[in-house]
């Protein structure tokens, strides 16, 4: 990237604010931000290989597949639990792959960004998810009525789009698509499960013989995700299981593990009366598989934060770490980690201190907080308490509140570890397998993001936007970075780990994420701008131009997109110093100029002219520049259209006094 423009405002034809941007800073990045080096299409693609992996084909996916081949589009239902989304995704998946990429696109109302199906948004060959599986009315009315004209923009750009409808409106489809609606069967639970084993290194050998237990909880129906987390707990079965145990036994010990542990809990737990072993036992559970003294540490400052008395014995007569450990039904292995002795064993604890003891919740939060800036604590280990503790409060927050401790600890702390332990929190929510709540947190960051922040909550929430949300919703990613860089103080934008460079990094990734800040640099509303946001819009326009190989054909191909290109041009010339603004028009010309295309090189021409026909000092400059940048022929022609337009839309010449600055 080039410099920066001058200070907006310093000389310039517009109202800006007075101050300085500069594209690229020497200050390194904070410590708990990790930096992104795969576009965040290449992980959704890579994760969607997994997926496809572990997928056990229902009856009659494959005449899903065939309408998504044959017609471009295809419409999946079926009962709630039974994988639909995860169908859709796999069908993109297996379709043959050109130059297109897969993108799951967003009904949800964002700030002023596109519609999820804007024609101008959608690229040559793209595999496109739209899950429209928790949809309220009114998201499924607006985005039915889009589907006729979006279908014909699919059959031109050989696009495909896989749609997940809402279970109440599964039958109100237009009766011209009706014959591309298809089923989603629910697949064979052991085949399920035999899929993830075999994922995971685990060789079930015979399912026909897997025991009673398993096959009487299948018959319950479980939904596709619990299927996949007793695969989990049959691999951790078998992992800790003893050289004589077979494949039937790691499924009975998994099968116990997932249903009666809670129950072993309620009849131990009155045994252990002593607060100081319950600290323990609290302590091993949050912090299952770290290291023994760690949760020593850890048990101790629990001990102090709830006021239980301590053993005022001397040193040498307490018990050993060791005895008070089995006296909770833990050990150390050979690593001198701590784990419980049963399957687990540690989930059931966790779960019952939180449901049967409500005042212990607070002062659990307190507690995590601290023991997460404990020096001994691994880092590897950090995110697991993390996760663990906002599994907890998901059984009994609110979901709109489940984000808050995150926020609380951005805000009170500004040490890396505790900074990296709200990023995790967030970027569990983001990623939740459960939609509406991964909804509530990229709502609650977006809510963060449309107001000032202190420096340490946005950076975290740039973290998370650029190297979890992108991943997943990488359009959303785009629209709160734009927030957060609009309201970064000016000092603060150097780093290169600012929001501002976040967002052109990312962007830079993806042809698509370019055209949708394009739109939104166009479109935000500009009597609602404050001069300093507006300066920042023009500044990243500028920053996207600067990408190797701009402008790109797919920004000059349609009128739309021409038009947002000359109305982002427009606040350029308007509101910088000509000093500022020249070199990137010097830029675009030069790249114009290597242009083969004659319609492209006038397109591009087209583009300047229009967004300086009313600005008489800059049009000049842009003849002026024209001629040391551009052959004659294509100068001439560029003289051509300046008067056209002159003559079709006479110029509003500049004030007198900055027309001089300029």
């Amino acid at each position: 990237m080039t410099d920066a423009p001058d200070p907006p405002g310093a000389g310039g034809t517009g109202d800006y604010y007075n101050t300085t941007f500069h594209f690229h800073g020497s200050e390194p990045p904070p410590d708990f931000m990790s930096a992104r080096n795969t576009p965040p299409r290449q992980v959704a693609d890579q994760q969607l290989s997994r997926l496809q992996q572990r997928f056990a084909r229902p009856t009659g996916i494959n005449d899903a597949y065939d309408t998504l081949e044959r017609h471009n589009i295809v419409f999946l239902y079926g009962t709630p639990g039974n994988g639909r989304t995860t169908a859709a995704r796999v069908l993109l998946r297996e379709l043959p792959r050109g130059s297109g990429v897969y993108q799951e696109l967003t009904p949800d109302a964002d700030g002023q960004s596109p519609e999820p199906l804007t024609p101008e948004l959608i690229g040559e060959g793209d595999r496109m998810l739209l899950d429209l599986s928790d949809a309220k009315e009114d998201v499924w009315t607006r985005c039915h009525d889009r589907f006729p004209g979006f279908h014909k923009v699919l059959l031109d750009k050989r696009s495909f789009l896989a749609v997940v409808l809402p279970h109440a409106h599964a039958d109100g489809l237009s009766p011209d698509f009706a014959a591309y609606r298809k089923p989603v069967n629910r697949p064979d639970d052991l085949e399920v499960i035999a899929r993830h084993l075999r994922l995971r290194g685990v060789d079930p050998g015979s399912l026909w013989q897997a025991p009673k237990e398993l096959t009487d909880y299948l018959t319950e129906k479980p939904p596709m995700r619990e299927l996949a987390s007793t695969a989990d707990i049959i691999v951790d079965a078998c992992r800790t299981a003893k050289p004589e145990d077979s494949f039937a036994d790691w499924c009975r010990q998994a099968i116990a593990a997932a249903t009666i542990r809670a129950e072993e809990v309620n009849d131990f737990l009155p045994d252990l009366r002593a607060g100081s072993q319950r600290a323990l036992l609290l302590s091993v559970a949050m912090l299952h598989g770290a290291p023994a003294d760690l949760i020593h540490r850890a048990a101790a400052i629990l001990r102090g934060s709830l006021r239980i008395a301590g053993d005022d014995r001397p040193l040498l007569e307490h018990e050993s770490l060791t005895e008070r450990l089995r006296e909770v039904g833990a050990s150390r292995n050979d690593e001198a980690r701590v784990h419980f002795d049963k399957l687990r064993y540690d989930h059931a604890v966790r779960h019952f201190f939180w449901r049967n003891m409500p005042d212990l919740r607070r002062p659990l939060r307190d507690w995590v907080e601290q023991v997460l800036a404990l020096p001994q604590f691994p880092e590897e280990g950090r995110k697991d308490v993390v996760v663990r503790l906002a599994e907890l409060c998901a059984l009994t927050e609110d979901a709109d509140r489940l984000a808050e401790p995150a926020r609380d600890w951005a805000l009170r702390y500004g040490d890396p570890a505790r900074l990296r332990a709200a990023a995790d929190w967030l970027g569990w929510g983001v990623r939740h397998e459960d939609e509406p709540t991964s909804r509530h947190f990229r709502q609650a960051i977006y809510s963060w993001a449309i107001r000032p922040v202190e420096p340490d909550l946005r950076r975290v929430l740039t973290e998370v936007c650029v190297n979890v949300m992108a991943s997943t919703h990488p359009e959303q990613a785009v629209v709160r970075l734009h927030h957060l860089a609009r309201r970064e103080p000016f000092d603060e934008g150097s780093a290169k780990n600012s929001a501002r460079h976040v967002l052109l990094r990312l962007v830079e990734m993806d042809t698509r994420l370019r055209l949708h800040l394009l739109y939104r640099l166009a479109f935000m509303p500009r009597q609602r701008r404050p001069g300093r946001q507006r300066a920042l819009d023009a500044w990243l326009f500028l920053g996207l131009l600067t990408m190797p190989s701009r402008p790109e054909h797919i920004f000059l191909q349609l009128s739309s997109t021409r038009l947002w290109l000359s109305m982002c041009w427009i606040d350029v010339l308007w509101g910088f110093s000509s000093r500022s603004w020249l070199p990137h028009v010097q830029r675009w010309m030069t790249t114009t100029d290597a242009a083969d295309d004659p319609e492209l090189v006038h397109l591009a021409l087209d583009v300047l002219v229009d967004a300086a026909a009313e600005n008489y000092p800059a049009l000049r400059q842009i003849y002026l520049t024209a001629r040391k940048s551009l052959s004659a022929e294509k100068t001439e022609w560029l003289l051509s259209r300046i008067e056209e337009a002159q003559r079709r839309r006479p110029p509003r010449r500049a004030d007198p006094e900055k027309e001089t600055r300029t």
